[in-house]
């Protein structure tokens, strides 16, 4: 039994911590961060909601989610669940419920294009297609605040976020708020470093909404994962880790944690925020974090905290920060400053040569002026009250003006420093000695590199535009001469003056700002080599080639110079083309007609893409098409639900069960797809096919 004199603080000084945090913060979030704000809103259901899935999924094996019912514990529930699901229908059953649990968190009336209205998740490539329409994802205002957090306040609060949940969203918050992730995800064992780029890394530790199987039951959870560890050992040392919304089960992060507190010579912070506000429910309900966490205790390292809503904490902490800017603007200023010693010789010098003597000169004049007002203060604390207005008055003064020009000294040096930086001759060294042959990854792995980043560098350090001369697409080794790619095929931009950190972006040829913004969404390259980029593309022709057809690209270096659009180019046979495309939509309507529309969805897809890039999308043989395959789309969905409209229903599970009415209306592309009028006159309603049987009792 854990001692119960703890000591809990309370939610503002949690907030007053990291407001003032001195050391880089770590944050881990657990399931708490994406549940739903309100009944009803999008969101990742919570253990009870996805529960109803399991139990949904096993409902043809009714002994099979018995032994869930009589468990009280949530998290023991949820692992026995996921325990018996595997048992009974294998881990891809998991990963399915993840999966509809995760899409849960989509906006319900989202107009997203073709697949993905279909929403056929065992496709990877609708998934990658929903990871990026970031408009189509609800986010609640505490993961608005989150992502403008990461995006806008890296330097204060770190470059990693740990989590155990499987959904998209700290990714889309961060995008939401022009940043830019890595994301890195964990179903077995490996290191945080094996994912490497710039922006904010978000860590999956228990897998990934798809594309990696998820994690659920002690037996996956607490494997060993040797790697893993020591990796998150080297990336909390000496940092402070804030822990929200998690319920702390044993798993590999709290072996690491338990482990990493208990080295004296690693010292990190941890700050465990509880939702909780009774103290001794807190002690009750969570024995086993503070057993784990025990030995840190007596040394000050660990402090908890009690009655802390993160739904509050985030928006309330952005608010605050934007108040205090100045530390993050130190900082990168320090680390400007420190590159001094870095330059070469000559650079050194050509810096102090052109600060200006008197600026030092009246700096340390300011300083012993100040420091002799300081000590005549305190000498004359007992003298007349006169005289002590007097010198602090005097002391106040130059106090501001010592300020005053040490700050335009660090303005002078730092213009000076940053120029030294831009020479050509370091930009020719980053370029020839620290990047990776050609194609190598993305090499912003190392201090140098990275500050380069955000600098005015440019070819003979001029502020140039940078110029993009071709863009096409191209199969490339997955391997080559050692490095590891990670893909076959690519998008290739060539041309001159791409720095370190340029971005990418695309549009369809001629087309405006998407709606509802004032920018288009930039992106970063796979690899960038010099004035050569890459980005990872599909590499199955001739579709992945046709598929970027009357696209148009632009680049943008760090300081925000672009380049003019230029548009992809392929050598393209439209013979074949026309003819892989009719063929399609030939036998795509064949199998439609005979009633298999399930099978026409992906032939009619392809006829209608190859005629959009071939002929427009205005052109009527690609609307025919379009509007054919929708159809398709339709009545495959369609022959999925097993009532229609004027069906009497029960609810059998989630959040209506019990309820009874009269299905109104179908909404085809949604997984609750029976919009239900209740027979008690109540609010309409929707369901989804697995959570409803018929009503017997209205026979």
């Amino acid at each position: 039994m854990i001692k119960t004199d703890l000591n809990f603080h309370s939610y503002d000084v949690l907030l007053d911590r990291v407001i003032h945090a001195s050391r880089e913060i770590i944050f881990f979030f657990g399931s708490a961060l994406s549940i739903p704000e309100d009944g009803g809103m999008p969101g990742v259901p919570s253990v009870s909601g996805v529960l109803g899935f399991v139990e949904a999924t096993l409902k043809d094996s009714p002994n099979a989610f018995a032994p869930v019912r009589e468990l009280q514990d949530s998290g023991k529930a949820y692992q026995m669940a996921f325990a018996q699901l595997q048992a009974f229908r294998g881990q891809d059953a998991a990963n399915d419920v993840i999966r509809r649990a995760v899409l849960q968190a989509r906006k319900a009336h989202t107009n997203t294009p073709g697949k993905i209205e279909a929403l056929n998740v065992h496709d990877p490539e609708v998934c990658r297609t929903l990871d990026d329409d970031i408009a189509g994802w609800y986010l609640r205002p505490s993961l608005v605040a989150l992502g403008k957090l990461l995006a806008n306040h890296s330097g204060r609060l770190g470059k990693t976020v740990l989590t155990t949940n499987f959904d998209p969203l700290i990714q889309i918050a961060v995008r939401a708020a022009n940043g830019t992730y890595l994301r890195t995800m964990l179903h077995d064992d490996g290191t945080l470093s094996q994912s490497e780029g710039p922006g904010v890394q978000i860590v999956h530790l228990h897998g990934y909404w798809h594309g990696t199987d998820t994690l659920h039951v002690p037996a996956q959870i607490k494997s060993p994962r040797k790697k893993l560890k020591r990796s998150l050992e080297r990336l909390l040392q000496n940092r402070t880790l804030i822990v929200m919304g998690c319920g702390g089960w044993d798993d590999v992060f709290m072996s690491s944690l338990s482990d990493l507190v208990s080295d004296t010579e690693l010292n990190p912070d941890v700050l465990w925020a509880f939702y909780e506000s009774d103290e001794q429910e807190i002690v009750h309900k969570y024995q086993h974090i503070f057993a784990k966490l025990a030995p840190a205790m007596g040394r000050g390292r660990v402090q908890f905290y009690a009655g802390v809503d993160l739904h509050t904490f985030l928006p309330q902490l952005l608010g605050s920060l934007k108040d205090v800017p100045d530390a993050d603007e130190q900082r990168h200023i320090n680390e400007i400053l420190e590159k001094l010693d870095a330059l070469a010789p000559d650079l050194r010098h050509k810096i102090f040569a052109q600060i200006d003597p008197s600026l030092i000169d009246r700096v340390e004049n300011l300083r012993a002026t100040h420091e002799r007002l300081e000590q005549e203060l305190t000498d004359t604390q007992h003298k007349s009250r006169e005289r002590v207005a007097e010198l602090e008055t005097q002391a106040a003064r130059q106090a501001s003006e010592l300020q005053r020009a040490q700050a335009a000294l660090t303005s002078s040096r730092l213009a000076l420093t940053s120029a030294a930086i831009k020479d050509l001759s370091w930009l020719t060294m980053i370029r020839t000695q620290m990047m990776p042959k050609q194609p190598g990854r993305v090499p912003f792995h190392n201090s140098q590199e990275v500050a380069l980043r955000g600098y005015h560098a440019a070819a003979a350090g001029q502020n140039s535009a940078p110029l993009l001369s071709q863009v096409t697409w191209s199969k490339v080794p997955y391997q080559e001469n050692g490095l590891h790619r990670g893909y076959k095929a690519a998008i290739i931009f060539k041309g001159d003056n791409f720095v370190p950190g340029i971005v990418f972006t695309f549009r369809r040829r001629g087309e405006g700002l998407p709606a509802g913004n004032s920018d288009y969404f930039w992106r970063l390259p796979n690899i960038y080599f010099g004035d050569y980029l890459e980005v990872s593309a599909g590499d199955s022709e001739p579709e992945a080639p046709l598929s970027w057809r009357d696209y148009e690209f632009q680049v943008k270096n760090p300081e925000g110079r672009v380049s003019e659009w230029v548009t992809f180019t392929y050598p393209f046979n439209d013979v074949l083309l026309e003819s892989i495309g009719t063929e399609a939509y030939q036998r795509g309507l064949s199998l439609l007609e005979a009633g298999k529309a399930s099978e026409a969805v992906e032939p009619l897809r392809k006829a209608y893409v190859f005629s959009d890039r071939m002929l427009g999308a205005g052109a009527q043989t690609t609307l025919d098409r379009k509007a054919v395959w929708n159809r398709a789309i339709d009545d495959a969905a369609l022959s999925k639900l097993r009532f229609r409209i004027g069906a009497r229903l029960k609810v059998v599970s989630g959040e209506k069960a019990g309820v009874s009415g009269t299905v109104e209306k179908l909404l085809l592309r949604q997984v609750h797809a029976y919009v239900i009028r209740p027979t008690d006159g109540d609010e309409l309603f929707q369901a989804s096919d697995e959570q409803v049987e018929g009503d017997q009792s209205a026979v």
